[in-house]
């Protein structure tokens, strides 16, 4: 009997444990899917609650998770970097001549215009720029002075007339180019322009050079004479002895030593090509045009050049940088009181 009763609380005992383990069992799994649920109410995958029901599912997710962020973050960065771009670094203003409209390099041949070739008939048939028109420089002068009334002709029958826009250009053997650009200043020709460094530029920048010169229609050109432009020895008085006169010399230094325009107070300055120009005949930069100019004048100054031929390129030069001048042609003025020899 004692033996019985004694098993039967065994079995009890045993009962017992089994529901505590059930129960501790049960406890665990629904803290296990209370973890796994962590995060997750409003739908969205949680990725600091892993799923220990599927450890394996959940790290597969998790990796799609940080791929997705990490793509959505450099989306934000390019759109934020398109809207707010980096600031623009100012760049420095090229340089430019005050008269930038008188200079035309060779990519500005294509604009419209006469290109006007000023070198002898013979040079013009043996390679000339495509499409330009021949006046021999040398054959407007008289006893080497321009003769007005042989440019004026010469253009008519070249088919220009007073309103249309003109790009000369010579050789740098001669003063062709910047004669002729004086001599239409001095008739009233107001658009003009030179081609920097001439023919030379032009073989050298490949331009196609033809032998055929285009058909063309005459026209009465008709010159206005700007008289302030030239310096006649009956006005040489009068403009040497104004109080703001400026006389530059555009001969070589060793003849403006020998005999130069000056008397008195009034005195030249030597003003030669080789500090205007560069050794290929194009002209030198603004920035060393402005400076030369800068320390030699002031704006009210009245300025006359001298020293033909190369006072046309000192002339070209001073209204490229849009400074008014006026010139004196050929040695007449050596024969008046203003000039001053130190040969004895």
């Amino acid at each position: 009997m004692g033996g019985i009763v004694s098993l039967s609380i065994s079995l009890e005992k045993i009962k017992a444990t089994a529901l505590l383990i059930g129960l501790v069992c049960a406890l665990s799994l629904g803290i296990l899917a209370m973890t796994a649920m962590a995060g997750t109410e409003t739908g969205e995958f949680c990725p600091t609650c892993p799923d220990w029901t599927n450890l394996e599912g959940w790290l597969a997710q998790r990796d799609a998770y940080e791929r997705s962020q990490m793509n959505q973050q450099n989306e934000e960065q390019s759109t934020g970097q398109a809207a707010m771009p980096a600031p623009a670094v100012p760049e420095k203003a090229p340089e430019s001549y005050a008269r930038p409209e008188l200079i035309t390099m060779l990519e500005g041949l294509d604009e419209k215009g006469i290109i006007l070739d000023v070198r002898s008939e013979e040079d013009y048939l043996a390679g000339h720029i495509s499409g330009a028109r021949n006046i021999y420089w040398k054959d407007l002068q008289k006893n080497g002075d321009l003769d007005p009334s042989r440019l004026e002709k010469a253009l008519g029958e070249t088919g220009i007339d007073e309103s249309q826009r003109i790009i000369i250009y010579g050789s740098s053997r001669d003063e062709g180019g910047p004669f002729l650009f004086w001599a239409l200043s001095y008739l009233g020709h107001e658009n003009i322009s030179l081609l920097d460094g001439g023919i030379e530029a032009a073989q050298e920048g490949g331009a196609f050079l033809s032998t055929n010169a285009p058909a063309v229609d005459s026209t009465n050109y008709s010159a206005r004479i700007r008289p302030g432009m030239l310096v006649e020895p009956s006005s040489l008085d009068s403009m040497l002895t104004q109080p703001n006169v400026r006389i530059f010399d555009a001969r070589h230094f060793s003849e403006y030593g020998q005999t130069r325009l000056g008397n008195g107070s009034i005195n030249s300055m030597p003003l030669s090509l080789d500090k205007i120009y560069e050794e290929s005949s194009r002209i030198k930069p603004p920035s060393t045009l402005k400076s030369l100019f800068e320390r030699r004048t002031d704006p009210e100054d009245a300025i006359i050049v001298y020293g033909t031929p190369q006072a046309y390129s000192l002339f070209y030069s001073l209204r490229l940088m849009g400074i008014n001048a006026s010139l004196i042609q050929g040695d007449w003025w050596k024969e008046t009181e203003w000039a001053v020899s130190n040969i004895s």
